[in-house]
């Protein structure tokens, strides 16, 4: 008979131990599930005083690493299973609930520090794109730097490349492919109506979108505002610069404001689902 339990799930990392009299589990490999989505994976193989208290063994019982759920599961769905067997320890205490039940703010949840770093190490990301997604989650806003090989006065040849950087963050921040629609020549006023419809096409993640001009432009930002409800005045706000060699990835959930006077004039670089529009 194996006995278990599942001391501690968050959207990043499981916690817990297995234990059998039978059999000897150090080392055995257990992987987490949300339905039958494969999540993350580790080894039976901590030590914890109370086990070894409690007579489980040598005290070596214990698992806990990193998962990887997507914005949209619940981590009370989550099991675990020992691999290769049939196996299953549920959450003693989970209230599974129906899917469309979730909250709206917790649905738009992106990656989390834990689930990144465990995609890096597993090369599912590059260090860069592990930097920018990482920044972008905490703080909402994110400027890249351009390698640009067409002049900046090439304008169309400039946005295409852009364009491709900016497909490619969205799709990694969006967890699914995209196409990106470039709309040039854009007001202060557009941000809020991009906002709209990035969430409406993507209702499971957070709304990404970037923005560039061929000039320097300011923006501000209340860092982590995307996050935590930080004022909407805009109090606390950041100043941050993109355009020219920069491109700067903005969740438009994040409070951000751009300058009235002058106003500036911007290209945004919108996703929306392969073969629809934003709009």
């Amino acid at each position: 008979m194996i006995r278990g339990h599942i001391d501690f799930v968050s959207r990043a990392r499981v916690e817990g131990w297995l234990f059998s009299e039978r059999l000897n589990l150090a080392g055995a490999s257990v992987l987490a599930f949300v339905d039958e989505a494969c999540v993350g994976g580790g080894r039976i193989e901590l030590f914890r005083q109370d086990l070894l208290d409690a007579g489980l063994g040598d005290g070596r019982v214990g698992f806990g690493f990193p998962v990887m759920l997507e914005p949209w599961q619940d981590p009370r769905a989550l099991d675990v299973r020992l691999d290769g067997g049939a196996m299953r320890l549920a959450q003693g205490q989970a209230c599974l609930v129906a899917r469309d039940s979730l909250g709206e703010d917790r649905r738009r949840q992106g990656r989390e520090p834990g689930s990144l770093s465990w995609m890096l190490a597993r090369g599912w990301l590059s260090q860069p794109r592990y930097e920018t997604l990482r920044i972008l989650g905490e703080f909402g806003v994110r400027v890249e730097a351009l390698r640009i090989a067409a002049p900046i006065r090439d304008l169309d040849a400039v946005t295409e490349e852009i364009a491709l950087l900016a497909a490619e963050i969205c799709e990694l921040a969006l967890l699914q492919p995209v196409e990106l629609e470039i709309r040039e020549n854009l007001g202060a006023g557009a941000l809020d109506a991009i906002r709209r419809e990035v969430r409406a096409a993507f209702p499971h993640a957070p709304p990404v979108a970037g923005l560039w001009s061929p000039t320097s432009q300011l923006i501000q930002v209340v860092e982590g505002s995307h996050r935590d409800g930080a004022s909407a005045r805009g109090e606390g706000a950041v100043e941050y610069g993109y355009g020219g060699r920069q491109l700067l990835m903005l969740d438009l959930d994040a409070r951000a404001r751009l300058p009235e006077r002058p106003s500036p004039r911007f290209t945004a670089f919108v996703p929306h689902p392969p073969g629809g529009a934003a709009r």
